[in-house]
């Protein structure tokens, strides 16, 4: 007998019991890469989940280890592509599972980076920097161990003699094939797709197909900024029907359709502005009120600041970022140039924030630079009250007409504890607020069920709304009002299949001047006509502007002959 023969180049390795702990092992894997595969990517599917066709990645990836385990190299060389695909695949279908709560939309790798930042600043806010830590931390260490797991289990291949690696890859894809052809033959759904299906395989070159339009639709963008169909207004006549009034644009934070559609937070919201409208009725004031399409849902409020004030699609990060590097006037800016003086108020706003230089404001107050000496309320810088009275102290010590941005907070997350209003006089440097800010359940009990962030959500609106009422129907005067959401809550508390409509008020005390919004399909009222026509966000200055610029056209009030309304967003993109 030659050395060869009775020495082979790979010996397998000595099996102890028969092989049945490998066994066990193996199959473990194979189980586990079923269990990633198998994992649903938007939470709906999560919560009525049906396993769907078996994947042939799984089939195939079994059957690869099974016939690479007489291979060293070769064996190691398909663990390690299987458990990095099976890696790759787990960490994109958790972030889906994270996007879709959040943003109604798959996670996109080219555009959601700025995600990582934002979900931290938010977790820090809710629940503390190092329970947040903890939680990353923990995440991070769960998929790291999944992944290694994998490849621990499926490495009990090369123990098992390959009569019993077959017989246990046999088992596992029996087992599958079996569960899927119950759940394929229940009742009234036998008509289903096949039980097999490359279903890993779609879900990767559908992610990179995404990222594909994605950057198709940023080059598109980029063509959209060069043009502005404002550029040929005359400049003499710039909102001259505004002339000697205050303008106030207010952002109410997560004030979207579902306040009004479900009738749980109807309930609620339904009263409020009708209250709101009596006051309104009674201090000389009235209102037209709409709907309008938000480009974001469930955060990124700087995507929606972006589209109302600049007039663009800004559905993305990427988006965003390129409306800030352009020539593209704000609608601060076309204020400013008209001869108000622009004031930015940006409570939430706590780090250097060079964005704001693009929209073109006079005076720019942040977090630290508002004057507030209270306690925050968790995450929420300070309540809407004091930033709304903040804002009036810079409008009053301005020398001429201002036109004011300001972003309403304490309608977002934690949602605790609510604000209560306090005499206007009595706001001062807001340490009147404490005993609020120490009031209530912390964020940890609040979100513990989800009937109370239902709950608290809805009356951190019904604080905002009240908050606004009343800061209009005392102070108004001859100001102008444009009150909207930012964007929709985020699917805990809208639901699946929710629209990104958020409500949107013009209140003045000049019905001649509402007159001439009519062809924005309002209605004269604090609450929203559900049938009215919903226009795009970034519509708003082209319409609004048109509007109170020089004499009305002749034909659709609010509309100049010869403009061309914008769009939807090319397909593709981020929203």
């Amino acid at each position: 007998m030659s050395a060869d023969a009775s020495h082979p180049a790979h010996p397998e390795p000595p099996r102890r019991n028969g092989g049945i702990a490998a066994g066990l092992r193996f199959a473990a894997g194979c189980l586990l890469l079923a269990a990633i595969l198998f994992l649903p990517e938007r939470p709906v599917d999560l919560e009525r989940f049906s396993p769907g066709a078996v994947p042939v990645e799984l089939l195939a990836a079994i059957g690869l280890v099974v016939l690479a385990a007489g291979s060293s190299w070769l064996f190691r060389a398909s663990l390690i592509v299987i458990c990095s695909l099976a890696g790759i695949i787990l960490f994109l279908k958790l972030a889906d599972l994270g996007t879709f709560t959040a943003f109604g939309r798959p996670f996109n790798p080219l555009l959601d980076l700025i995600i990582i930042k934002d979900g931290w600043n938010l977790l820090t806010g809710t629940i503390g920097r190092t329970e947040a830590a903890a939680v990353i931390a923990a995440a991070i260490l769960a998929w790291s161990a999944t992944v290694l797991l994998l490849g621990y289990c499926l490495a009990g291949a090369r123990r098992m003699a390959r009569a019993k690696r077959m017989a246990a890859c046999g088992l596992v894809v029996a087992l599958a094939a079996i569960g899927v052809l119950f759940a394929r033959l229940s009742p009234g759904e036998s008509a289903r797709a096949a039980i097999l299906a490359p279903t890993a395989s779609t879900y990767l070159t559908t992610r990179v197909a995404l990222m594909r339009r994605s950057a198709i639709d940023l080059a598109a963008f980029e063509k959209a900024l060069e043009g502005d169909p404002l550029s040929d207004l005359d400049e003499g006549t710039l909102l001259d029907a505004l002339k000697g009034r205050d303008v106030y644009v207010l952002f109410v934070e997560s004030y979207g359709r579902t306040v009004l559609a479900d009738e749980t937070y109807r309930a609620l919201i339904a009263p409020r502005l009708s209250a709101i409208e009596a006051d309104l009725r009674k201090a000389g004031l009235a209102a037209r009120s709409g709907w309008m399409t938000s480009p974001t849902v469930g955060g990124q409020s700087w995507l929606a600041h972006g589209a109302l004030l600049a007039g663009l699609p800004t559905t993305d990060q990427s988006r965003y970022d390129r409306m800030i590097a352009s020539r593209r006037k704000s609608l601060n800016t076309l204020f400013r140039e008209a001869g108000w003086h622009t004031i930015g108020i940006m409570p939430a706003i706590s780090m250097e924030w060079p964005e704001g230089g693009y929209y073109g404001y006079d005076e720019l107050y942040v977090a630290n630079t508002l004057g507030y000496e209270g306690l925050p309320f968790n995450w929420v810088t300070m309540p809407d009250q004091f930033t709304l009275a903040a804002a009036k102290r810079a409008a009053d010590a301005a020398s001429g007409p201002v036109m004011v941005e300001a972003a309403l907070i304490s309608s977002h997350a934690p949602w605790t504890p609510i604000p209560r209003l306090v005499p206007w006089d009595d706001v001062g440097d807001g340490r009147i607020f404490d005993a609020q800010a120490l009031a209530g359940d912390p964020p940890s009990v609040v979100w513990a069920e989800p009937d109370r962030i239902r709950d608290h959500y809805i009356r951190s609106i019904d604080y905002a709304l009240e908050t606004i009422g009343d800061f209009i129907a005392k102070f108004g005067e001859d100001a102008v009002f444009v009150v909207l959401g930012d964007h929709q809550p985020s699917r805990l508390l809208t639901g699946d299949g929710a629209p990104r409509d958020v409500p949107f008020h013009i209140i003045a005390n000049d019905r001649a001047l509402l007159e001439r919004l009519d062809g924005m399909d309002l209605v004269a009222a604090m609450t929203p006509d559900e049938t009215s026509d919903t226009m795009a966000m970034w519509d708003f200055r082209e319409r609004f502007v048109n509007a109170m610029s020089g004499a009305e056209s002749d034909g659709e009030p609010g509309i100049r002959p010869g403009l061309v309304r914008t769009g939807e967003p090319a397909a593709g993109g981020n929203g």
